[in-house]
């Protein structure tokens, strides 16, 4: 219960700050995407159909608050989630690099699958170089935060919670 509590806060908390405070304050060129990274985390962590609906629910918030069209992260998600879920059942998590590694495989389904979809529509129209450098501008801020994150939610994600989500698969 306390793990999909501080997860919950999290994807708030990363919801608000992607949309909001780092689009304000202006420093960077494009903000990192912090849901992605918490939906990579959970597809690690919590491999389990809650983890799914969690992944879906951070796509459905980001894309209730973004204004993005209706369905586009919530589909982004739930497939990064899928991916990450299928790899890591395959393969051996527990260390960084393979985490990271995993976190770029993420990062690059978000980005083309943005991409399919902007370019199936013909929404990019003439901005397509400016809409796919926001993309990798921030998938690539996403993989710098990536192990700082991993390791913040490691700590406050009590090792017990994680050890009975493993038992029950």
């Amino acid at each position: 219960m306390r793990a999909a509590l501080i997860l919950a806060f999290c994807g708030i908390l990363a919801v608000v700050t992607q949309t909001t405070l780092l689009g304000r304050l202006g420093i960077l060129p494009a903000p990192p995407n912090l849901i992605l990274i918490l939906s990579v985390y959970i597809g690690l962590r919590l491999p389990t159909p809650w983890g799914a609906l969690g992944a879906f629910l951070l796509g459905y918030l980001l894309d209730t608050v973004s204004g993005s069209v209706p369905g586009l992260h919530c589909f982004t998600m739930t497939l990064v989630f899928a991916m990450v879920y299928f790899v890591s059942g395959r393969l051996w998590m527990q260390n960084p690099f393979t985490r990271f590694a995993i976190m770029i495989l993420g990062c690059i389904l978000e980005v083309t699958t943005l991409a399919a979809y902007f370019t199936m529509t013909g929404n990019m129209g003439s901005a397509v170089g400016g809409v796919l450098r926001t993309l990798v501008i921030e998938a690539a801020l996403a993989l710098l935060i990536a192990p700082l994150a991993f390791s913040a939610l490691d700590f406050y994600i009590p090792a017990i919670a994680r050890k009975k989500i493993h038992a029950a698969e």
